[in-house]
């Protein structure tokens, strides 16, 4: 497989350092942790209807425009 083939390799590493520095930028020190819209961070293991809670308002602020692009 695919992941079997690249596990023991260096392949990503520096897009893997890239996307724990960034997560660290934004506070998140743990995982799961779901990102919306690329800046809105629902933490930790939440059962279904919680993150789609979190899902459905986010679109519907982004719907309204009251959202700010992510960087």
């Amino acid at each position: 497989s695919v992941v079997e083939t690249l596990l023991p390799t260096d392949a990503d590493v520096e897009a893997v350092r890239n996307e724990i520095a960034t997560a660290s930028r934004m506070g998140i020190t743990g995982v799961p942790c779901f990102l919306l819209e690329g800046k809105y961070a629902v933490m930790g293991a939440q059962d279904a209807d919680t993150l789609a809670d979190a899902i459905r308002q986010v679109a519907q602020a982004k719907a309204r425009g009251e959202l700010e692009t992510a960087n």
